[in-house]
């Protein structure tokens, strides 16, 4: 018996000496550990969450859950408390969506009154064929192949490709990169550029959509279609069933669709997927002399999609505060760690959409805080409120993750003093870069819902890093209406002051070159250091930031809650 005493004696006098630690909440001495916040840092875990191994962070999708998981590991190895479902760091919540089971492309060529198939595609997770869907095409269609060059009418320069031909309920066969400029020579206007040229066979003619010829190899074909098949099959159209209207969306009915080089070659009539590059070099020769023209080809497109349900989570990680008269209070440190997947290749080939600064940025910037303040309880230091590190999921599709938190808090709302979002904060944009000047970051909310939170923030620079402090989004009337585009409007909408930090869009906002490398870690470092020193500050506020500004207030009384 007394063998079982001495590590219950133990054990009774670690949880006594260990609920009566008291820790110094001097901010003075809190600041100090800005310092933990370094660049090393910051580029070792940006480089896992914006890897390509991670898919782009879809919503739903198994990369989301790898970082998720990453997280969840993260906060666990600091001993910060789990707040989500189950003692563990995930709040699930389900989503209704459009769920693609497979999708069927079937080929026929057609000889007079003799169809033959000659090609059957089945898209499902385990496999991938001829074609793959880039976006789109949410419903069944069937029709002829029309070939049309590049797909592009510029009258100016005498390119006719889509012509005046008449192509409803047909499939465009287009070849993907328009030859803006060759040798010199403007032969369509850079203007027309990809985008456009989809919207205008899109949207102003009748057709079931657009087959893309690719420059890529059979190899790299084959890469990009196991890629990017079970993109396509990934949940879309996502909404909280709980705000469900009763109207379901299915997606864009046409779509866009990449088309393997050796069918390509077969619908062309020109022999192989090897005779493909002198083909178009031809085509690019006769620009002006080509008109598009029927193949002897037939596409029957059967995606078999419906309603469903997904489930995703957001993480929740809980850092206790050291006043016991505040510690039920929280600042709730967000950032939506999801990003938009897999999509369209751009000019290098490459899908993965990889989010490094939307939001890799914000993500890592909220482990990084975490770490700071680990290593200042460590040394005897603790603000006095509680901080919620939240990381939502499915911003890109709606703030979906943030609404529901919001809607199903861990910490009251009425007890949630202030929240600061860290959303694309490791890059400038274009205008500052021309300016010479990339010391700042943008600002929004504040001092337009609340005086008080602004100049906590402010003195948080002027005792940290001081930068300067850039308020040209921060306005009720701006026509991007930044204040309510990101998480934090879930939280201004019921009343809670916040900061959305910020530092612009760039060239490579949702482009597959949104990556690691792009990065200026050392302006990012010291964003993160200020939103630390922010944190702090308000943590260490003796009163609470009240909404105070009466214009904010009338708006967010008129928006549906």
């Amino acid at each position: 018996m007394m063998k079982y005493l001495i590590p219950l004696f133990f054990f009774m006098t670690a949880c006594a000496s260990s609920t009566m630690i008291t820790y110094n909440t001097s901010t003075e001495n809190l600041l100090h550990y800005t310092e933990q916040i370094q660049s090393s840092f910051l580029q070792q875990h940006l480089e896992v969450i914006a890897h390509d191994s991670l898919e782009g962070r879809d919503t739903a999708s198994r990369g989301l859950r790898v970082a998720a998981g990453y997280l969840s590991d993260f906060y666990t190895s600091l001993g910060f408390m789990p707040m989500g479902d189950d003692g563990t760091y995930f709040q699930y919540f389900e989503l209704n969506a459009t769920v693609t089971d497979s999708i069927a492309y079937t080929t026929y060529h057609i000889n007079l009154s003799d169809t033959t198939r000659v090609n059957h595609s089945v898209i499902t997770p385990s496999s991938h064929g001829d074609y793959y869907n880039t976006f789109g095409g949410s419903s069944s269609a069937s029709g002829n192949i029309v070939f049309a060059g590049f797909g592009v009418n510029d009258e100016n320069r005498g390119v006719y490709h889509l012509g005046d031909k008449n192509l409803d309920n047909t499939w465009v066969l287009i070849f993907d990169e328009i030859p803006h400029i060759v040798d010199g020579d403007t032969l369509i206007h850079p203007s027309l550029n990809e985008n456009l040229r989809m919207g205008n066979i899109l949207r102003n003619t009748g057709v079931n959509g657009i087959l893309l010829i690719s420059g890529f190899s059979d190899e790299e074909y084959s890469e990009k279609a196991a890629l990017q098949s079970q993109a396509a099959l990934n949940p879309r159209g996502f909404s909280l069933p709980y705000l469900q209207s009763g109207r379901r969306t299915f997606g864009l009915p046409q779509g866009v669709h990449t088309i393997s080089p050796g069918l390509a070659a077969e619908i062309l009539g020109i022999g192989g997927a090897d005779e493909l590059k002198t083909f178009r070099d031809s085509l690019i020769s006769n620009i002006h002399d080509f008109r598009p023209a029927e193949t002897a080809h037939y596409l029957d497109f059967a995606p078999y999609i419906g309603p469903g349900t997904v489930i995703t989570e957001n993480v929740l990680a809980y850092f206790e505060g050291a006043d016991p008269e505040l510690n039920h209070e929280a600042i709730v440190l967000m950032a939506h760690y999801d990003h938009v997947g897999v999509g369209r290749p751009d000019a290098s080939g490459d899908m993965i959409y990889n989010g490094a600064d939307d939001n890799g940025s914000g993500t890592v910037a909220l482990m990084a805080i975490a770490n700071a303040l680990y290593h200042a309880k460590e040394a005897g230091f603790k603000p006095r409120r509680s901080i919620l590190f939240l990381h939502v999921s499915a911003e890109e599709v709606g703030l979906l993750g943030s609404r529901y938190y919001s809607d199903h808090p861990v910490i009251p709302i009425e007890n949630t003093v202030a929240s600061f979002n860290a959303d694309m904060i490791g890059r400038s944009d274009p205008e500052n870069i021309r300016s010479g000047d990339t010391d700042y970051v943008y600002l929004i909310g504040g001092e337009i819902i609340s005086s008080v939170l602004d100049s906590l923030v402010v003195s948080a620079n002027i005792e940290s890093v001081n930068m300067r402090l850039d308020r040209k989004y921060n306005d009720l009337t701006d026509p991007n209406q930044f204040y309510r585009r990101s998480d934090h409007w879930n939280f201004g909408r019921l009343g809670v002051p916040f900061v959305f930090f910020f530092t612009g869009v760039h060239e490579d906002y949702h482009q597959p070159s949104d990556t690691v490398d792009k990065i200026e870690f050392d302006k990012y470092t010291r964003v993160v250091q200020l939103i630390y020193a922010s944190t702090i500050k308000t943590a260490n506020y003796d009163g609470r930031p009240e909404v105070d500004n009466q214009e904010f207030i009338d708006i967010t009384n008129r928006i549906p809650r």
